[in-house]
């Protein structure tokens, strides 16, 4: 499922190398990350990851970043995503929140924290989702009181992922409950060692090892240097991450999805029932041209998407908002496929099938539901489709002056 095509010769050669890099790991650990009672992050495959300079792959390389662009970052997320889907995860956030800090934060708060994370010396994670204001995270209720040189941050954030191993947190906390609600938000770093208490730690269908938290801060000091950008200026950062990060999640459902239909060919290409290969029957064989072709039009949406975000001065959200849905569905409805195709053992562990498809119904939720991007694409399609001049064929229609 080739889509060198589409990719630069640079872009081609790092996914290669990355593949080789992944080749050459210990992966048992994965197995052991899928236990029930498995809630630990996988700090020593995010070790590997840093020591060879595959975190940060978009950022510059002053801060310790590869200095490349967005698509080599979901082309290295599909390939993660192929072994198992929270790795992506672990890799991305590194990504997205040190990519943010870069944007907003300044010159010594970059070298304090994303140089060691590039290292993986650091771990982090992000503080934004809450008990009570998921989707509605503008209306956060999360408090950061100035007192002298520090702010006084007061709240909980859950189903943090990887909580449980970081060091730092990007997290959002409202300074002024005086304006308008996203216009009353700030970002910040706050330590572990600042007071940030993992409260909880969730069991879930899938995702695990990501080790999901639920964090409690109970007038937690974090110094004013550690404010990313300005006070009130937090939902811009925060929308500006959330860009990456839903195409990164996008990418890593793929990959999944990938590995999938990979199972489904060989495994129908080997089973025989009827005294003929299955992979001959319409049932199955339209059933993998439905999903190769779903699986290579989501990659097509998230390569756009990845280079519209590297355009300085785009605006990606409909890109990102398409890509994300469209890719995380089609990512569950293969994988659906592909465990049907396998029938009754691909409902056992044998393969890792019902696996992915416990982890990646997650895509469908976090980090923006899907009808929260369905919402952002059709008010993106709307804007861009308005402006747009019509053909030269609108004058013959009766009714084209109705619309005009």
């Amino acid at each position: 499922m080739s889509i060198d095509v589409m990719l630069s010769q640079e872009e081609v050669s790092f996914r290669n190398e990355f593949r080789a890099f992944l080749e050459g790991l210990d992966l048992s650990f994965i197995l052991r990350m899928d236990k029930e009672d498995e809630k630990e992050f996988p700090k020593d495959f995010v070790r590997a990851l840093g020591q060879n300079n595959y975190l940060g792959i978009p950022l510059p390389k002053n801060v310790g970043g590869r200095g490349l662009n967005t698509v080599c970052a979901i082309l290295a997320e599909e390939e993660l995503g192929a072994l198992a889907f929270p790795l992506g995860c672990a890799m991305g956030m590194s990504t997205y929140l040190c990519r943010a800090i870069y944007k907003f934060g300044h010159p010594e708060l970059r070298k304090k924290y994303i140089i060691p994370t590039m290292k993986a010396d650091l771990i982090c994670a992000e503080g934004i989702t809450e008990p009570l204001k998921g989707s509605d995270i503008a209306r956060l209720q999360t408090i950061a009181k100035r007192e002298g040189n520090h702010y006084i941050i007061s709240g909980e954030k859950r189903f943090q992922k990887g909580g449980i191993g970081a060091d730092w947190f990007l997290t959002f906390a409202r300074t002024n409950p005086d304006v308008a609600p996203h216009k009353g938000i700030t970002a910040f770093v706050a330590e572990r060692k600042h007071g940030v208490q993992v409260v909880e730690q969730f069991n879930l269908l899938g995702w695990r090892g990501m080790g999901a938290s639920h964090l409690l801060f109970k007038e937690v000091a974090v110094p004013e240097e550690n404010r990313v950008g300005q006070e009130g200026q937090g939902f811009e950062v925060l929308m500006y991450l959330l860009q990456t990060e839903r195409l990164m999640e996008a990418a890593t459902a793929l990959g999944s999805a990938r590995e999938c239909l990979k199972i489904a060919i060989r495994y129908s290409d080997a089973r025989e029932q009827f005294e003929q290969k299955i992979r001959e029957f319409q049932g199955i064989n339209f059933k993998i041209a439905d999903m190769a072709a779903t699986l290579d039009a989501s990659r097509l949406l998230c390569l756009r998407a990845a280079k519209v975000i590297d355009q300085e001065g785009k605006r990606p959200n409909r890109e990102v908002a398409m890509a994300k849905f469209y890719s995380t569905e089609a990512a569950w409805n293969i994988i659906d496929q592909a465990l049907q195709i396998l029938g009754g053992i691909g409902y056992t562990d044998y393969y890792p099938i019902e696996r992915f498809l416990r982890d990646v119904r997650v895509a469908k939720i976090y980090t923006g539901t899907n009808e929260i991007m369905r919402d952002l694409t059709q008010r993106g399609t709307y804007d861009e489709l308005l402006k747009e001049k019509p053909s030269p064929a609108w004058k013959l229609w009766k009714g084209s002056k109705n619309l005009m």
